[in-house]
Order: C-alpha cells, then sequence, then structure tokens
C-alpha cells in the first residue's frame, strides 16, 4: 500500500468510534418512537472489536517538498518537513536525524562525506567557528573542532575545510584549518602568480585531495588539486572554459565547451600528467549549464534543472540512455569510480531519491532509495455511499469535482477489503444504485432532452446505449437483476433493464422491489400492500399489514418488510412468511438482514436483531457518525446491505467503515427464476439468488435411464446463475427428444447454512 493509504488508515483507526454496547440506551431511544419498546438483551461479548474494513476519503495529493542536503558513502541526508532525514543506500532505510533537531538548515554544510557524517557551523562568541560532525552511521566520527577568528569565508570538501585570512595589504592567502594549533593549520602554496580573493574557491575532495579554483597571473581562472594536509597544490591542464569539476579516487573530471578537444566532459587520472580525455555530449543548448559526473565507465549529466539526467559512456558496455525524465538535484558520490545520487522523476512520474552505480555487469544500476511522499493538498468529502453484495460505492467531493469510487468488501461474513472498482464521473446521492444483472446503475443528463437517462454497466468507458426516462432531476429508489425503481417529480416508474423498457408508471407511494416483483401500497385499502408482476402489472399477491394507514416507505429484506405511515407516526416491520411483527421507528430507518438501524435524535445509529422468532435484541450503538448535510443521511452518512448483513457509515473524518452488526443471516434461496419447460434444440435458463454464492452446479438428466448428459459450473456469482444450453451432451452430439430433469446446486459464499437447491423438468422436443 501507498504511505499516503497507510497514513489515512493510522488516522481512521486513531479515530474511529466503533460500535458501543448500550441495551438499555436502545430501549430508550427506540421506544421513543414506538408503541412498545424493543426488549433489552445482553450485548455480545467482543462485538465491538468485530471485523471492520476502514476506508479514508480520497484526498488529493500533490508533490511533497524534498530537499537533498549532503551524501555520504552509505546514505543521503535530506528534509521533508521538519526533520532532517537519513536514507541510507544498503537497505533503504530513513531515520530521523534528531542530533540535528533545531539546527537552522542555513548552517548545515552540503557536499559529500565519506565518513556518513552530519556538519554543521556555530558561531563562537569570540568571532571564531565551531565545525559540528555527526557521525550518523557510527557515532565514533562525532566530533567538534573550532577555528579561529582570523579565518575568513570557511569552505568544506569532504572532511576539509578551507578559509582565506587577510595579509593586511590587500591580498589572501588560502589555509587549511585543521581544529589545533592555528601555527601547525598548512598554507596553501599557489603556483607562482596565482592569488585568491577573499571566497576560496573549492570544488570537491576526495580523500586527502580537494579541488581549488584560484587566478592565475595573467587574470585568467586556474584550478589545481590541493594536498590538505601539506598544502601543496598541482595544477591541472585546463583549457578555455570550465565548469562541472569533480573528483573520485581515480579520476578528475570538468566540463568545457571550447578547450582543447572541442565541447564534452574532461577526464584525467588524478596521478595523470597528459591532455585529458574528452568525452563529447549532445546538449540541446550551446549556452546552457552543464552538470557532469563520472559513473566508472559512463558520464552521468544533465542540462539545467527539469530536464532529463542522461547517461554517455566513454567506455565499457554501456550504452547512451535517459536515466531520468527530469532531475531536480543530482552529487558525485566520490568514493571508488564514483557513482551518483539523483532526485526526479522517472519515466511513470515517480518522484524518488535514486543512487546510480555501475555494478558487476559494466553497467550503470539505478537503486531507488527513497520515494518521495506525497503531501495531501485538500480534504476528500464523502457525500453519497452505497452497499450491495459485496460492493461498496462512494461518492468523494475533491477540489470541486465529484467522483463515484468502489472498493469489494467482501461476500463473507464479516467484510474484508478487496479490488478497488471503476471510478465514474460525478454523481449525486440518489442518482446510482448496485445490484442490476448489469451492473452499477446510473443517471445521466441526455444533452438534447434534459431527461434523466439511465445507464449500466461497471466499466465507464463501456456503458449501456442508455434509456431516456420521462423525468428530470429524478432519484433511483431501488435496483434488482433486472429492474430499476426509479422516481421523478410526483411519478414512480419501473424500469425493465434487460429490454429497455419502462414497465409500469404509479404515482409517487410506498414501494420496493423484490426481484421480479413490486410490492407496493394500496391506497385504497389501509394496512394493505399487493405484490405485482413488473412485466404484465397483474397483482399475484398481497400482505395484511394489520393496521388503518396506507404506507408512504416500504423497504425489502428476504421475507421482512419494513412499513412506515409518518403521517400517522406508525411504522413497524412485518415477516410476509411467519406473519409476526416487530416495532420499529416511523423515520430514519433502513431495513438489513434480519437487523434494523435506526437514526436517533443524537445522531447515533441503533442496531437491533429481528430474530425469527419474532424477538428482537440490541446489537449495539453506532457512534461518531458524520453529521449528514440535509436529512437523516440514509445513502450519504450511513447504508447498508438489505441483503447480506453489512452496514457503512461514515465517520467525522471522512472514513467509511464497513462492519458486520449481526452473524445470524438469511439462508442462501432463490428468490425467482426463469427457466423454460421445453427446447427444441437450445435452452436457456436464469436462477437468481437470494445473495452471492461461492459455486455453483446445475445437472441435466435424462429421466428414462438417469444419465446426466449434462453439467455445467461456476464460481463467485454475485446472485445469478445463467445456463445456455445448445441441446449436445458432454460429447457433443444432439441428445434424444424426451423429458429431462434439471437441478441447482449453489454454495452460500460466506459459508453460512446450507446448501440451497432447485429442480426442474424439461422436455427437449427436437434430437
Amino acid at each position: 500500500m501507498s504511505r499516503h493509504l497507510y497514513m489515512n488508515n493510522r488516522r481512521a483507526h486513531s479515530r474511529r468510534a466503533g460500535l458501543t454496547a448500550g441495551a438499555a440506551a436502545v430501549a430508550v431511544v427506540l421506544a421513543a418512537g414506538l408503541a412498545t419498546a424493543l426488549p433489552a438483551t445482553a450485548h455480545a461479548a467482543g462485538k465491538a472489536e468485530a471485523a471492520e474494513v476502514l476506508i479514508p476519503a480520497p484526498d488529493a495529493v500533490g508533490e511533497g517538498p524534498e530537499k537533498i542536503l549532503a551524501t555520504g558513502r552509505q546514505g543521503v541526508l535530506h528534509r521533508e518537513g521538519e526533520d532532517y532525514l537519513w536514507t541510507n543506500s544498503y537497505n533503504s532505510r530513513t531515520r530521523v536525524v534528531t542530533e540535528l533537531a533545531g539546527v537552522p538548515e542555513e548552517l548545515l554544510v552540503g557536499g559529500h562525506d565519506e565518513h556518513n557524517r552530519a556538519i554543521y557551523t556555530q558561531q563562537r562568541a569570540d568571532g571564531g567557528t565551531d565545525i559540528v560532525r555527526i557521525g550518523i552511521e557510527d557515532p565514533a566520527f562525532t566530533h567538534t573542532s573550532t577555528v579561529p577568528a582570523r579565518y575568513l569565508n570557511l569552505r568544506f570538501a569532504g572532511g576539509w575545510t578551507v578559509a582565506t585570512v587577510d595579509k593586511g595589504d590587500g591580498t589572501y592567502e588560502m589555509r587549511v584549518p585543521r581544529g589545533g594549533d592555528p601555527s601547525a593549520d598548512p598554507l596553501v602554496r599557489l603556483p607562482a602568480g596565482a592569488t585568491t580573493g577573499a571566497e576560496p574557491v573549492v570544488l570537491g575532495a576526495q580523500g586527502s585531495e580537494v579541488l581549488i579554483g584560484y587566478r592565475l597571473a595573467d587574470g585568467s581562472p586556474g584550478y589545481g588539486i590541493l594536498t590538505a594536509y601539506d598544502g601543496r597544490v598541482k595544477p591541472l591542464p585546463v583549457t578555455g572554459d570550465a565548469s562541472s569539476f569533480r573528483i573520485t579516487q581515480m579520476n578528475v573530471t570538468w566540463f568545457s565547451r571550447n578547450g582543447d578537444g572541442g565541447q564534452g566532459v574532461r577526464i584525467l587520472p588524478r596521478n595523470g600528467t597528459g591532455s585529458p580525455k574528452v568525452v563529447p555530449l549532445a546538449t540541446e543548448s550551446p549556452d546552457s549549464e552543464v552538470t557532469a559526473l563520472l559513473a566508472e565507465d559512463s558520464v552521468v549529466w544533465h542540462e539545467g534543472l527539469g530536464g532529463p539526467l542522461r547517461l554517455t559512456p566513454h567506455t565499457g558496455v554501456d550504452t547512451e540512455r535517459t536515466l531520468l525524465a527530469t532531475v531536480e538535484f543530482a552529487q558525485l558520490r566520490a568514493e571508488g569510480y564514483g557513482s551518483v545520487l539523483a532526485l526526479g522523476k522517472d519515466a511513470d512520474g515517480k518522484r524518488a531519491i535514486h543512487s546510480f552505480h555501475q555494478d558487476g555487469s559494466g553497467t550503470v544500476f539505478d537503486l531507488v532509495m527513497r520515494e518521495v511522499p506525497g503531501v495531501k493538498t485538500a480534504d476528500g468529502e464523502i457525500g453519497a455511499l452505497s452497499l450491495d453484495r459485496g460492493r461498496l460505492r462512494y461518492v468523494n467531493s475533491l477540489v470541486g469535482k465529484d467522483t463515484l469510487h468502489g472498493k469489494a468488501v467482501g461476500t463473507g461474513l464479516d467484510p474484508a477489503e478487496g479490488a478497488r472498482l471503476a471510478d465514474f464521473p460525478g454523481l449525486a446521492a440518489g442518482r446510482f444504485a448496485d445490484g442490476t444483472d448489469e451492473g452499477l446503475a446510473r443517471l445521466v443528463t441526455d444533452p438534447a432532452t434534459g431527461k434523466d437517462t439511465l445507464v449500466t454497466g461497471d466499466d465507464p468507458e463501456r456503458p449501456s446505449e442508455g434509456l431516456v426516462l420521462p423525468g428530470t432531476g429524478g432519484r433511483i429508489l431501488d435496483a434488482s437483476p433486472e429492474f430499476v425503481l426509479y422516481e421523478a417529480g410526483d411519478r414512480q416508474y419501473v424500469v425493465d433493464t434487460a429490454r429497455d423498457l419502462v414497465v409500469r408508471d404509479q404515482r409517487v407511494q410506498g414501494a420496493v422491489l423484490d426481484g421480479d416483483r413490486l410490492i407496493k401500497s394500496a391506497p385504497g385499502k389501509p394496512g394493505t400492500v399487493n405484490v405485482v408482476d413488473h412485466r404484465s402489472g397483474r397483482a399475484t399477491a398481497n400482505h395484511d399489514l394489520g393496521v388503518d394507514c396506507v404506507p408512504s416507505e416500504l423497504q425489502r429484506s428476504g421475507t421482512l418488510l419494513y412499513w412506515s405511515c409518518a403521517s400517522e407516526d406508525a411504522a413497524g416491520v412485518y415477516d410476509t412468511a411467519t406473519h409476526r411483527d416487530y416495532p420499529a421507528p416511523v423515520s430514519g430507518v433502513l431495513l438489513g438482514d434480519r437487523f434494523l438501524a435506526a437514526r436517533d435524535a443524537s445522531g447515533d445509529l441503533r442496531l437491533t436483531a429481528l430474530r425469527p422468532d419474532g424477538s428482537t435484541g440490541d446489537l449495539g450503538t453506532v457512534t461518531g457518525l458524520k453529521p449528514p448535510a440535509q436529512g437523516d443521511g440514509r445513502g450519504t452518512t450511513w447504508t447498508l446491505d438489505a441483503d447480506a448483513g453489512k452496514l457503512a457509515w461514515v465517520g467525522t473524518d471522512d472514513t467509511v467503515h464497513v462492519t458486520a452488526p449481526q452473524q445470524a443471516v438469511s439462508p442462501l434461496g432463490v428468490t425467482h427464476s426463469a427457466v423454460p419447460a421445453t427446447s427444441a434444440g437450445g435452452w436457456k435458463a436464469a436462477w437468481w439468488l437470494s445473495r452471492p454464492a461461492a459455486s455453483w452446479k446445475v445437472t441435466l438428466v435424462r429421466r428414462s435411464n438417469g444419465e446426466t448428459v449434462r453439467t455445467w459450473t461456476g464460481d463467485d456469482t454475485r446472485g445469478t446463475v445463467r445456463v445456455d444450453w445448445d441441446g449436445t451432451s458432454a460429447s457433443g452430439d444432439p441428445v434424444p427428444a424426451g423429458g429431462y430433469t434439471w437441478r441447482l446446486t449453489a454454495a452460500p459464499a460466506d459459508g453460512s447454512g446450507d446448501d440451497v437447491t432447485a429442480s426442474g423438468t424439461l422436455r427437449v422436443t427436437a434430437g
């Protein structure tokens, strides 16, 4: 996982509210809105620590600050925020250099130090300077030395210090202060006629040798190698302009555009006396600033900052190539034949600290020492969410843009974080719903008419053609495998997504989908709800709620039906199988699989088990819920899965929590099916399950002899099993005409309860 995501998860864990016990509180709060109070039961031990998936709202992340301060043989000193950090090169671990806490950055000494030391200076009251060296990898290298006040303009390279001394006649001399008796500090013996200004020119160091610059007798620039312990200077054969001086154990290099040999990098052995080798560089500009660094058999170089970091071999087996797409910083690590540390982005745009060195094969190897962490530039905010059979969808608002994200949260009894789902452009609460066989259903606006258009599918790049609906600014009330219940204005519509048709148009009333049926209130018969076939419009059943009001809201989960007559202050849950009744609040309620979630006046969610025997039980309280912008928060700050026993809610820090309030879920069943009774050479059958299945099998048996002629199997279905048969046996031959028996077996994905089975007969009319 990315560091950003890890940090957000840590934040979410630290601020989570969780489920809290409170049976008495549940009974008291629910009783305020009910004719009778729910009986209180003991809270299950350990329930507050039940499995939970935490998904922080995606934040906007920009490039974080990163500054390279110095390098060592075994690491890099850098800064990302307030702390000074050391990242080593042997296992790429980063730690805070606490010894530098409070040290101003401008006092730190840059460059390379072979002993892995952080170096900084501090002024003394007597005008002198303390040089503090901190051994990061080895504390034995920690010590402080003092430079007297008469030494001016200190410059550092490696472990050496070079300074100037005012001679009192308008000229200066260079010295190498060593921290002991000043009389023992070497005087830098420049070539005859050469002079230095007040500010010494120090270009790099390796071991006991320091690269310096000075002025020759004719006023032109000169360069040499200073032996730091005795002050001797060996001049370098530099002609023409020169820049980008570097020194390693074996070589001295510099770049020139017009010296002897033309434009390129000069490579001179440290003990060499002849002309340097010239390695041409194909620069893009005739006057750009070139930084050239030697990594054994190759020159690593760039022009200015922000462009690519390139490699040009001067010998060996490597090939000319681009190491980084953009470079912000590059520095030579001078040990050995040279390696390069760089900060920049690769071809994929990943920003990191890289170490480039030649490996045993003779090619330059890229070691990513540290990926630069991004910084949050804006907070995400959850504005809507839905939960359906293991799929969580949530709308995140970020910098004025809304995006629908998705995450698999598992189909087991406990939630488990899974794969990320595709993102969709801005959708508001009520404008999307999972649950159709074609995937996510969402409402978009038809640009020609301004009408709502229903599109389905889980791939934002390949949605369905879209069905223009009668209304505008509407919302999806419910979704089932082949239907969507849509409301706009004062009308409700049932949309057949399998056939792209509006199959029912009715005024706004209490209504909910139940597979291939619609459950709706009967305005002329208070207390009655009708079950209507979507396509035919025919009433197939009805239920008597035993009340004297017309429900304005209906919800369904399995055999349970929540109803509310808000104007009459009456509500309840009715079990259509056992005809038992359960009390319930009139508003702020969602019906789950054998449980009820109700938002009370305090903003908490009270969870109540609805047991098959008609009793109830306390499942705890969800606290720390994000206050909704309006309404009771259903579909915006909390929701549940009516068919899989899970609850999702948004915390005050905009982290989505997915929990399983209880383990007593309904058994897996077949809600409805479309299985032809006859076949004339082809057979398409479908079964819809009440919740996800881990596996399924359909067998077709010839009734006359009990022979199994075909078997179909499948894994991991969220609720639909389909078989498309061409009328042939497993060997590919057409089966004989006659009677057959089919049998479906499916295993629940959550492992709870028995496998579901269904069977029927089929007559094949053509063999």
